[in-house]
């Protein structure tokens, strides 16, 4: 059988013609090519995309592509063409509708309920008038996305709060959760040294540094542990618009570690030098850093948002205040310095949650569903 995985953007090339894709993304179509039972193509609806070649990026000559076959620009006639079985496309692709009533099964993807594409929408609002457009819109984009949901073969969606809205859209949704944190991962967080007080308290931000993910309540966070007298450090992981900003109002507590690889840095660093990961996401994005800090054995504070308070609610390690309320945020810390041995209970909670969804068991459930649609006739 073949599968055809339609990145949601151009993929990227270098000068010398080498095709990509983000780093991210290549570990998942790594894991794919494992379990899918014939052969996997990586292409997009759109032309290449030239790139500098760094990290960020890996290309088709790394060791993870090798049972990947990369192919600069596909449309649907050429996927007919291709013989394809399958293809894996995000319902928000410009071009997705192109991809049904053809030849081949479609499985659409969504990381967001329409609640929270709103709930983005919305966080850099600027006025009445601005909030009453982005309402408006979020209701056609809703119609016109549930339209194409339904008319898929399959449908997967990141998170509670998708799976919740596209299940009663299409009967063959399937839920996941978009994270990296192998079994062995888990495993080795397992022996981390978890805080007691005799040290100051390590916090962590990881993510991009942007307005939807709160990040411009790092500061009055930092602030107000310090009126508080806590003793913590402070580090921001991660790049973004805001980041200059934050620079400039940054305490001499706070570091920035910037970007971090994620196999050889991140994940070590995580483990052993964050003991608390603040994540002011005042929107329900589905963050992948919720559960791979949880998989490190760091548990989680934030605010009360359509991804983590159901996470938490589903076994989750962490704590979820009012949104978007710092002083209560703090409050929870001023009683984790009281009582340290409610951040190793949550710490412990994080790693029994997370080892009933390891990375592996994801893609696992992933390409079943891929192989059960594809075994049944195209959607008309």
């Amino acid at each position: 059988m073949k599968l055809v995985y339609l990145n949601d953007s151009a993929l990227h090339i270098t000068k010398d013609g080498k095709l990509g894709i983000f780093a991210k993304s290549m570990t998942g179509l790594a894991e794919y090519a494992e379990r899918w039972p014939g052969e996997l193509l990586v292409s997009s609806l759109e032309a290449p995309r030239l790139v500098e070649e760094t990290n960020r990026s890996k290309w088709e000559d790394d060791p993870l592509a090798a049972k990947l076959t990369f192919v600069p620009q596909l449309d649907p006639a050429g996927l007919e063409q291709l013989g394809t079985d399958l293809v894996l496309h995000s319902v928000v692709g410009p071009l997705s509708a192109t991809l049904l009533d053809r030849d081949f099964r479609v499985v659409f993807t969504d990381d967001w309920s329409p609640e929270v594409r709103l709930e983005v929408g919305l966080v850099t609002s600027k006025g009445i008038l601005d909030r009453a457009r982005i309402r408006a819109g979020a209701i056609r984009r809703t119609r016109r996305l549930d339209a194409l949901a339904a008319r898929a073969d399959g449908f997967q969606c990141n998170g509670h709060s998708a799976y919740e809205h596209y299940r009663g859209v299409n009967s063959s949704t399937h839920m996941f959760f978009d994270h990296r944190m192998r079994a062995e991962d888990i495993a080795s967080a397992r022996d981390r040294d978890v805080w007691s007080g005799g040290r100051p308290l390590r916090i962590a931000y990881s993510g991009r540094l942007t307005e939807i993910k709160g990040v411009t309540h790092i500061a009055p966070f930092v602030t107000e542990l310090e009126r508080r007298g806590i003793d913590f450090e402070f580090t921001i992981i991660g790049g973004g618009n805001l980041e200059e900003e934050l620079r400039r109002s940054s305490s001499p507590r706070v570091s920035f570690a910037g970007f971090m690889d994620f196999e050889t840095e991140w994940k070590p660093f995580a483990r052993s030098q964050i003991d608390l990961m603040f994540l002011p996401h005042v929107q329900g994005d589905s963050a992948s850093t919720y559960f791979e800090a949880m998989g490190s054995g760091v548990p989680v504070l934030g605010f009360e948002n359509r991804t983590l308070t159901p996470l938490l609610a589903a076994g989750g390690g962490g704590w979820a205040g009012p949104n978007p309320d710092v002083a209560a945020a703090v409050d929870t810390v001023a009683r984790l310095v009281a009582d340290p041995s409610e951040l190793k209970l949550q710490a412990r909670r994080a790693l029994e949650f997370m080892e009933t969804i390891p990375f592996e068991e994801t893609f696992d459930g992933r390409v079943r569903h891929f192989v059960a649609t594809a075994g049944t006739s195209p959607n008309r």
